[in-house]
Protein backbone atom coordinates (compact mmCIF):
# COMPACT_ATOMS: atom_id res chain seq x y z
CA UNK A 1 0.00 0.00 0.00
CA UNK A 2 1.35 3.41 -0.96
CA UNK A 3 1.16 6.43 1.30
CA UNK A 4 0.15 9.82 -0.21
CA UNK A 5 2.83 11.66 1.73
CA UNK A 6 3.84 14.64 -0.42
CA UNK A 7 0.33 15.22 -1.76
CA UNK A 8 -1.12 15.63 1.72
CA UNK A 9 1.76 17.86 2.77
CA UNK A 10 1.02 20.07 -0.23
CA UNK A 11 -2.64 20.43 0.74
CA UNK A 12 -1.64 21.25 4.31
CA UNK A 13 0.74 23.92 3.01
CA UNK A 14 -2.05 25.39 0.88
CA UNK A 15 -4.26 25.85 3.92
CA UNK A 16 -1.40 27.44 5.85
CA UNK A 17 -0.72 29.78 2.94
CA UNK A 18 -4.36 30.82 2.86
CA UNK A 19 -4.03 32.22 6.36
CA UNK A 20 -1.82 34.98 4.99
CA UNK A 21 -3.44 38.29 4.00
CA UNK A 22 -2.68 38.04 0.28
CA UNK A 23 -3.01 35.44 -2.45
CA UNK A 24 -1.25 34.95 -5.74
CA UNK A 25 -2.93 36.17 -8.93
CA UNK A 26 -5.30 33.86 -10.78
CA UNK A 27 -4.15 31.70 -13.65
CA UNK A 28 -4.76 32.40 -17.32
CA UNK A 29 -7.72 30.75 -18.97
CA UNK A 30 -7.05 27.47 -20.71
CA UNK A 31 -4.15 26.44 -18.45
CA UNK A 32 -3.92 24.02 -15.57
CA UNK A 33 -1.02 22.29 -13.92
CA UNK A 34 -0.76 18.59 -13.59
CA UNK A 35 0.41 15.41 -14.87
CA UNK A 36 0.12 12.61 -17.32
CA UNK A 37 -2.83 10.98 -19.00
CA UNK A 38 -3.87 7.38 -19.35
CA UNK A 39 -5.36 6.19 -22.64
CA UNK A 40 -8.75 4.49 -22.63
CA UNK A 41 -7.16 1.27 -23.86
CA UNK A 42 -4.48 -0.77 -22.09
CA UNK A 43 -1.24 -1.82 -23.73
CA UNK A 44 0.70 -4.38 -21.74
CA UNK A 45 2.16 -3.66 -18.33
CA UNK A 46 2.73 0.06 -18.72
CA UNK A 47 0.97 2.05 -16.03
CA UNK A 48 2.05 4.36 -13.26
CA UNK A 49 1.98 3.31 -9.59
CA UNK A 50 -1.13 3.78 -7.54
CA UNK A 51 0.03 7.04 -6.00
CA UNK A 52 1.17 8.77 -9.20
CA UNK A 53 -0.49 12.16 -9.57
CA UNK A 54 -1.95 12.58 -13.00
CA UNK A 55 -4.60 14.53 -14.87
CA UNK A 56 -6.40 13.85 -18.11
CA UNK A 57 -7.28 16.13 -20.97
CA UNK A 58 -9.46 18.97 -19.73
CA UNK A 59 -12.15 21.13 -21.23
CA UNK A 60 -10.91 24.63 -21.93
CA UNK A 61 -14.22 26.41 -22.48
CA UNK A 62 -16.86 26.46 -19.77
CA UNK A 63 -19.51 27.31 -22.37
CA UNK A 64 -18.89 23.97 -24.05
CA UNK A 65 -18.46 21.96 -20.85
CA UNK A 66 -20.82 22.82 -17.98
CA UNK A 67 -19.32 23.61 -14.62
CA UNK A 68 -19.10 21.04 -11.85
CA UNK A 69 -22.32 20.62 -9.90
CA UNK A 70 -20.54 21.49 -6.66
CA UNK A 71 -20.61 25.20 -5.86
CA UNK A 72 -17.39 26.96 -6.83
CA UNK A 73 -15.40 28.19 -3.86
CA UNK A 74 -15.64 31.81 -4.93
CA UNK A 75 -19.45 31.58 -5.11
CA UNK A 76 -19.96 30.29 -1.59
CA UNK A 77 -22.51 32.29 0.43
CA UNK A 78 -20.69 31.48 3.66
CA UNK A 79 -18.68 34.59 4.54
CA UNK A 80 -17.12 33.23 7.72
CA UNK A 81 -13.38 33.46 8.29
CA UNK A 82 -13.10 29.69 7.88
CA UNK A 83 -14.68 29.79 4.43
CA UNK A 84 -12.52 32.73 3.42
CA UNK A 85 -9.44 30.76 4.43
CA UNK A 86 -10.63 27.68 2.51
CA UNK A 87 -11.38 29.74 -0.59
CA UNK A 88 -7.89 31.25 -0.50
CA UNK A 89 -6.36 27.79 -0.11
CA UNK A 90 -8.30 26.60 -3.15
CA UNK A 91 -7.20 29.64 -5.16
CA UNK A 92 -3.59 28.98 -4.22
CA UNK A 93 -3.80 25.36 -5.39
CA UNK A 94 -5.20 26.44 -8.75
CA UNK A 95 -2.48 29.07 -9.19
CA UNK A 96 0.30 26.67 -8.17
CA UNK A 97 -0.74 23.98 -10.65
CA UNK A 98 -0.44 26.36 -13.58
CA UNK A 99 3.14 27.44 -13.03
CA UNK A 100 4.86 24.66 -11.09
CA UNK A 101 5.11 20.87 -11.21
CA UNK A 102 3.41 18.86 -8.52
CA UNK A 103 5.76 16.90 -6.22
CA UNK A 104 4.62 13.51 -4.98
CA UNK A 105 5.96 10.61 -2.98
CA UNK A 106 4.99 7.12 -1.89
CA UNK A 107 6.36 3.99 -0.32
CA UNK A 108 6.12 0.29 -1.18
CA UNK A 109 8.21 -2.76 -0.43
CA UNK A 110 9.34 -3.19 -4.04
CA UNK A 111 10.47 0.42 -4.53
CA UNK A 112 11.37 1.74 -1.08
CA UNK A 113 10.65 5.50 -1.05
CA UNK A 114 9.58 7.04 -4.36
CA UNK A 115 9.95 10.75 -5.23
CA UNK A 116 8.71 12.48 -8.36
CA UNK A 117 7.42 15.53 -10.21
CA UNK A 118 4.50 15.86 -12.60
CA UNK A 119 3.24 18.67 -14.84
CA UNK A 120 0.13 19.13 -16.94
CA UNK A 121 -1.10 22.00 -19.12
CA UNK A 122 -4.27 22.35 -21.16
CA UNK A 123 -4.85 24.70 -24.08
CA UNK A 124 -7.04 25.20 -27.14
CA UNK A 125 -5.78 24.95 -30.71
CA UNK A 126 -7.30 27.94 -32.53
CA UNK A 127 -6.33 30.78 -34.87
CA UNK A 128 -4.67 33.73 -33.18
CA UNK A 129 -6.90 36.47 -31.74
CA UNK A 130 -10.11 34.47 -32.16
CA UNK A 131 -12.78 33.36 -29.71
CA UNK A 132 -13.43 29.62 -29.90
CA UNK A 133 -16.32 28.08 -27.96
CA UNK A 134 -16.41 24.86 -30.01
CA UNK A 135 -12.95 23.29 -30.05
CA UNK A 136 -12.26 20.93 -27.18
CA UNK A 137 -9.10 21.25 -25.13
CA UNK A 138 -5.67 19.82 -25.94
CA UNK A 139 -2.98 18.88 -23.44
CA UNK A 140 0.72 18.22 -22.98
CA UNK A 141 1.92 16.47 -19.84
CA UNK A 142 5.09 15.06 -18.29
CA UNK A 143 5.95 12.81 -15.38
CA UNK A 144 9.22 11.65 -13.82
CA UNK A 145 10.07 9.80 -10.63
CA UNK A 146 12.94 7.97 -8.94
CA UNK A 147 13.07 5.42 -6.12
CA UNK A 148 15.69 4.69 -3.47
CA UNK A 149 16.05 1.25 -5.07
CA UNK A 150 17.43 2.98 -8.21
CA UNK A 151 14.25 2.57 -10.25
CA UNK A 152 12.75 5.29 -12.41
CA UNK A 153 10.08 6.25 -14.90
CA UNK A 154 9.74 9.11 -17.41
CA UNK A 155 6.63 9.85 -19.46
CA UNK A 156 5.81 12.53 -22.04
CA UNK A 157 2.28 12.64 -23.44
CA UNK A 158 0.31 14.88 -25.76
CA UNK A 159 -3.35 14.84 -26.72
CA UNK A 160 -4.09 17.40 -29.40
CA UNK A 161 -7.60 18.28 -30.58
CA UNK A 162 -7.36 20.26 -33.79
CA UNK A 163 -9.35 23.43 -34.45
CA UNK A 164 -13.11 22.86 -34.74
CA UNK A 165 -12.58 19.30 -33.48
CA UNK A 166 -11.52 18.12 -36.93
CA UNK A 167 -8.97 15.56 -35.71
CA UNK A 168 -7.41 14.03 -32.60
CA UNK A 169 -3.67 13.35 -32.40
CA UNK A 170 -2.36 11.52 -29.37
CA UNK A 171 1.23 10.46 -28.61
CA UNK A 172 2.70 8.74 -25.54
CA UNK A 173 6.44 8.24 -25.01
CA UNK A 174 7.63 6.19 -22.04
CA UNK A 175 10.94 4.99 -20.62
CA UNK A 176 11.02 3.08 -17.35
CA UNK A 177 13.01 0.71 -15.18
CA UNK A 178 10.47 -0.32 -12.60
CA UNK A 179 9.23 -3.39 -10.66
CA UNK A 180 6.54 -5.69 -12.01
CA UNK A 181 4.58 -8.00 -9.71
CA UNK A 182 3.76 -11.28 -11.47
CA UNK A 183 1.23 -13.80 -10.12
CA UNK A 184 1.02 -16.12 -13.10
CA UNK A 185 -1.44 -16.53 -15.97
CA UNK A 186 -5.12 -17.28 -15.43
CA UNK A 187 -8.21 -16.24 -13.50
CA UNK A 188 -7.41 -18.24 -10.34
CA UNK A 189 -3.80 -17.30 -9.51
CA UNK A 190 -2.82 -17.22 -5.84
CA UNK A 191 -1.55 -14.12 -4.07
CA UNK A 192 1.12 -16.28 -2.39
CA UNK A 193 2.72 -16.95 -5.80
CA UNK A 194 3.83 -13.31 -6.15
CA UNK A 195 7.15 -12.68 -7.89
CA UNK A 196 8.86 -9.31 -8.23
CA UNK A 197 10.89 -8.45 -11.32
CA UNK A 198 12.65 -5.27 -12.41
CA UNK A 199 12.08 -4.61 -16.10
CA UNK A 200 13.21 -1.97 -18.58
CA UNK A 201 10.50 -0.76 -20.95
CA UNK A 202 10.46 1.66 -23.86
CA UNK A 203 7.23 2.61 -25.58
CA UNK A 204 6.04 4.98 -28.28
CA UNK A 205 2.30 4.89 -28.92
CA UNK A 206 0.44 7.22 -31.27
CA UNK A 207 -2.80 7.56 -33.19
CA UNK A 208 -4.30 10.18 -35.50
CA UNK A 209 -8.09 10.20 -35.82
CA UNK A 210 -9.99 12.13 -38.48
CA UNK A 211 -13.53 13.34 -37.87
CA UNK A 212 -15.66 11.28 -40.25
CA UNK A 213 -19.23 11.95 -39.08
CA UNK A 214 -20.55 14.24 -36.35
CA UNK A 215 -18.88 12.94 -33.14
CA UNK A 216 -17.20 9.92 -34.76
CA UNK A 217 -13.44 9.71 -35.39
CA UNK A 218 -11.43 7.14 -37.36
CA UNK A 219 -7.71 6.75 -37.98
CA UNK A 220 -4.46 4.74 -37.84
CA UNK A 221 -2.61 3.52 -34.74
CA UNK A 222 1.12 2.83 -34.28
CA UNK A 223 2.64 1.13 -31.26
CA UNK A 224 6.28 0.26 -30.49
CA UNK A 225 7.33 -1.49 -27.28
CA UNK A 226 10.65 -2.92 -26.14
CA UNK A 227 10.79 -5.05 -23.00
CA UNK A 228 14.25 -6.08 -21.84
CA UNK A 229 16.73 -6.29 -18.91
CA UNK A 230 14.43 -8.46 -16.80
CA UNK A 231 15.89 -9.13 -13.35
CA UNK A 232 14.21 -11.30 -10.72
CA UNK A 233 14.13 -9.59 -7.30
CA UNK A 234 11.99 -11.95 -5.27
CA UNK A 235 10.07 -15.20 -5.81
CA UNK A 236 10.09 -17.24 -9.02
CA UNK A 237 9.90 -15.93 -12.59
CA UNK A 238 7.94 -19.07 -13.61
CA UNK A 239 4.31 -19.72 -12.64
CA UNK A 240 2.60 -23.05 -11.99
CA UNK A 241 1.95 -23.55 -15.72
CA UNK A 242 5.62 -23.00 -16.56
CA UNK A 243 5.05 -19.53 -17.99
CA UNK A 244 7.99 -17.19 -17.46
CA UNK A 245 8.44 -13.47 -18.01
CA UNK A 246 12.16 -13.73 -18.70
CA UNK A 247 11.59 -15.62 -21.98
CA UNK A 248 9.49 -12.92 -23.62
CA UNK A 249 11.92 -10.05 -23.99
CA UNK A 250 12.24 -8.00 -27.15
CA UNK A 251 10.46 -5.58 -29.45
CA UNK A 252 6.76 -5.46 -30.26
CA UNK A 253 5.70 -3.35 -33.24
CA UNK A 254 2.10 -2.90 -34.33
CA UNK A 255 -0.10 -1.04 -36.79
CA UNK A 256 -3.85 -0.75 -36.41
CA UNK A 257 -7.03 1.25 -36.72
CA UNK A 258 -9.19 3.01 -34.12
CA UNK A 259 -12.81 4.20 -34.10
CA UNK A 260 -14.06 6.55 -31.38
CA UNK A 261 -17.27 8.41 -30.60
CA UNK A 262 -16.96 11.34 -28.20
CA UNK A 263 -20.46 12.09 -26.93
CA UNK A 264 -19.72 13.14 -23.35
CA UNK A 265 -20.50 16.66 -22.17
CA UNK A 266 -17.05 16.80 -20.53
CA UNK A 267 -14.26 14.37 -21.32
CA UNK A 268 -12.63 14.92 -17.93
CA UNK A 269 -15.60 14.77 -15.59
CA UNK A 270 -18.65 13.64 -17.52
CA UNK A 271 -22.13 14.30 -16.20
CA UNK A 272 -24.02 13.03 -19.24
CA UNK A 273 -23.48 11.39 -22.59
CA UNK A 274 -21.93 8.32 -24.17
CA UNK A 275 -18.36 7.41 -25.07
CA UNK A 276 -17.40 4.55 -27.40
CA UNK A 277 -13.86 3.43 -28.29
CA UNK A 278 -12.86 0.41 -30.38
CA UNK A 279 -9.55 -0.58 -31.92
CA UNK A 280 -7.66 -3.35 -33.68
CA UNK A 281 -3.85 -3.58 -33.88
CA UNK A 282 -1.68 -6.22 -35.55
CA UNK A 283 1.82 -6.78 -34.11
CA UNK A 284 4.17 -8.44 -36.58
CA UNK A 285 7.77 -9.44 -37.24
CA UNK A 286 7.30 -7.85 -40.67
CA UNK A 287 7.21 -4.49 -38.86
CA UNK A 288 10.48 -5.14 -37.04
CA UNK A 289 9.12 -6.78 -33.91
CA UNK A 290 9.80 -10.19 -32.45
CA UNK A 291 6.19 -11.32 -31.94
CA UNK A 292 3.11 -11.91 -34.11
CA UNK A 293 -0.27 -11.33 -32.48
CA UNK A 294 -3.53 -9.40 -32.81
CA UNK A 295 -5.09 -7.03 -30.28
CA UNK A 296 -8.76 -5.99 -30.12
CA UNK A 297 -10.27 -3.65 -27.54
CA UNK A 298 -13.72 -2.19 -26.94
CA UNK A 299 -14.84 0.35 -24.33
CA UNK A 300 -18.31 1.87 -23.88
CA UNK A 301 -19.36 4.32 -21.15
CA UNK A 302 -22.66 5.97 -20.21
CA UNK A 303 -23.32 8.89 -17.84
CA UNK A 304 -26.54 10.34 -16.42
CA UNK A 305 -27.14 13.01 -13.76
CA UNK A 306 -30.36 13.18 -11.75
CA UNK A 307 -32.02 16.27 -10.24
CA UNK A 308 -30.29 15.85 -6.91
CA UNK A 309 -26.93 16.25 -8.68
CA UNK A 310 -26.29 12.53 -8.39
CA UNK A 311 -24.30 11.21 -11.34
CA UNK A 312 -24.34 7.54 -12.29
CA UNK A 313 -21.40 6.46 -14.46
CA UNK A 314 -21.16 3.01 -16.04
CA UNK A 315 -18.49 1.28 -18.12
CA UNK A 316 -18.17 -2.02 -20.00
CA UNK A 317 -14.71 -2.91 -21.29
CA UNK A 318 -13.11 -5.89 -23.01
CA UNK A 319 -9.90 -6.77 -24.80
CA UNK A 320 -8.61 -9.84 -26.62
CA UNK A 321 -5.08 -10.77 -27.68
CA UNK A 322 -4.53 -13.77 -29.97
CA UNK A 323 -1.32 -15.30 -31.28
CA UNK A 324 2.22 -15.31 -29.89
CA UNK A 325 1.45 -12.81 -27.12
CA UNK A 326 4.27 -11.95 -24.66
CA UNK A 327 3.20 -12.66 -21.09
CA UNK A 328 3.69 -9.06 -19.98
CA UNK A 329 1.34 -7.90 -22.76
CA UNK A 330 -1.55 -10.26 -22.04
CA UNK A 331 -4.95 -8.76 -21.24
CA UNK A 332 -5.18 -8.00 -17.53
CA UNK A 333 -7.30 -6.67 -14.67
CA UNK A 334 -6.50 -4.15 -11.97
CA UNK A 335 -4.89 -0.76 -11.53
CA UNK A 336 -6.07 2.82 -11.02
CA UNK A 337 -8.84 2.88 -13.62
CA UNK A 338 -10.74 -0.43 -13.72
CA UNK A 339 -11.13 -3.22 -11.17
CA UNK A 340 -9.84 -0.80 -8.54
CA UNK A 341 -8.88 -2.78 -5.45
CA UNK A 342 -6.90 -5.28 -7.50
CA UNK A 343 -3.18 -4.82 -8.20
CA UNK A 344 -2.30 -3.94 -11.80
CA UNK A 345 -1.90 -7.24 -13.68
CA UNK A 346 -3.08 -9.37 -10.75
CA UNK A 347 -4.93 -11.55 -13.30
CA UNK A 348 -3.66 -12.03 -16.88
CA UNK A 349 -4.81 -14.06 -19.87
CA UNK A 350 -5.67 -13.74 -23.56
CA UNK A 351 -9.14 -12.26 -22.90
CA UNK A 352 -10.38 -9.78 -20.29
CA UNK A 353 -13.95 -8.66 -19.60
CA UNK A 354 -14.86 -6.17 -16.89
CA UNK A 355 -17.43 -3.55 -15.96
CA UNK A 356 -17.91 -0.95 -13.26
CA UNK A 357 -20.54 1.43 -11.96
CA UNK A 358 -19.97 4.55 -9.87
CA UNK A 359 -22.25 6.94 -8.00
CA UNK A 360 -20.85 10.48 -7.75
CA UNK A 361 -22.40 13.06 -5.44
CA UNK A 362 -21.64 16.50 -3.91
CA UNK A 363 -20.94 16.76 -0.18
CA UNK A 364 -19.99 20.35 0.65
CA UNK A 365 -18.32 23.29 -1.07
CA UNK A 366 -15.69 21.82 -3.44
CA UNK A 367 -15.83 18.37 -1.84
CA UNK A 368 -17.61 15.40 -3.38
CA UNK A 369 -17.83 11.68 -2.84
CA UNK A 370 -18.19 8.41 -4.73
CA UNK A 371 -19.28 4.82 -4.23
CA UNK A 372 -18.15 2.27 -6.81
CA UNK A 373 -18.05 -1.42 -7.61
CA UNK A 374 -16.68 -3.61 -10.38
CA UNK A 375 -16.74 -7.12 -11.82
CA UNK A 376 -14.03 -8.66 -13.99
CA UNK A 377 -12.64 -11.91 -15.35
CA UNK A 378 -9.79 -13.11 -17.56
CA UNK A 379 -9.87 -16.28 -19.65
CA UNK A 380 -7.96 -18.03 -22.46
CA UNK A 381 -10.93 -17.34 -24.81
CA UNK A 382 -14.40 -15.76 -24.69
CA UNK A 383 -15.93 -19.24 -24.78
CA UNK A 384 -14.16 -20.02 -21.49
CA UNK A 385 -15.71 -17.15 -19.54
CA UNK A 386 -17.75 -18.52 -16.63
CA UNK A 387 -20.61 -16.52 -15.18
CA UNK A 388 -19.67 -17.72 -11.69
CA UNK A 389 -15.97 -16.82 -11.92
CA UNK A 390 -16.05 -13.02 -11.93
CA UNK A 391 -13.88 -11.20 -9.41
CA UNK A 392 -15.54 -8.38 -7.46
CA UNK A 393 -14.13 -5.08 -6.25
CA UNK A 394 -15.75 -2.20 -4.39
CA UNK A 395 -14.84 0.98 -2.61
CA UNK A 396 -15.52 4.61 -1.85
CA UNK A 397 -13.77 7.89 -2.52
CA UNK A 398 -13.52 11.60 -1.91
CA UNK A 399 -13.17 14.33 -4.54
CA UNK A 400 -11.57 17.75 -4.07
CA UNK A 401 -12.08 20.28 -6.86
CA UNK A 402 -8.68 21.84 -7.51
CA UNK A 403 -9.41 23.59 -10.83
CA UNK A 404 -12.84 25.20 -11.15
CA UNK A 405 -12.31 26.47 -14.70
CA UNK A 406 -11.58 23.00 -16.09
CA UNK A 407 -13.50 20.96 -13.51
CA UNK A 408 -10.45 18.98 -12.34
CA UNK A 409 -10.78 16.91 -9.17
CA UNK A 410 -8.18 15.39 -6.92
CA UNK A 411 -9.33 11.78 -6.57
CA UNK A 412 -8.78 9.70 -3.44
CA UNK A 413 -10.17 6.16 -3.71
CA UNK A 414 -10.05 3.42 -1.08
CA UNK A 415 -10.77 0.15 -2.85
CA UNK A 416 -11.06 -3.50 -1.86
CA UNK A 417 -11.01 -6.96 -3.42
CA UNK A 418 -11.14 -10.41 -1.82
CA UNK A 419 -7.42 -10.44 -0.97
CA UNK A 420 -6.16 -6.88 -1.43
CA UNK A 421 -6.91 -3.27 -0.47
CA UNK A 422 -5.46 -0.30 -2.34
CA UNK A 423 -5.38 3.47 -1.80
CA UNK A 424 -5.38 5.46 -5.05
CA UNK A 425 -4.63 9.17 -5.29
CA UNK A 426 -4.94 10.63 -8.75
CA UNK A 427 -6.39 13.44 -10.82
CA UNK A 428 -9.62 13.13 -12.85
CA UNK A 429 -12.18 10.37 -12.62
CA UNK A 430 -11.31 6.73 -13.23
CA UNK A 431 -13.59 6.70 -16.30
Amino acid sequence: MRLPSFALLFLRFAVAFAQQESIMPGHPAGMTGLTTETPSETRGIYDTPAMDLRARLTASDKNVYPQRSLKPASHSRDTSNTMKMLNKANAFMQWYMVYFPMPFGSYSKETNWLFGLSKYNAFTVKPKNTIDSVTQASSISALAYYTLNTQYKMVLESNIMQHNNKAIWKTDILYTYYPLLFYGVGNDTDLENESTLNTTNVQCYSYYLFKVYKKWYLGPVFDYLNYYQVNLIDGSSTDQQGTTLTEYQGRQTGLGIKLSMEGRNNRLNAKSGVYVDAGFTRYSTALGGRFNYSYFQFDVRYYHTFRKKLTVATQLRTESKRGDVPVQSLAFLGGDYFMRGTYLGRYRDHVALDSQVELRFPIFWIIGGTLFGGLGQVAPAYSKINIGSFHETHGFGLRLQVDRAHDINLRLDISFSKDQSIIIMNFAEAF
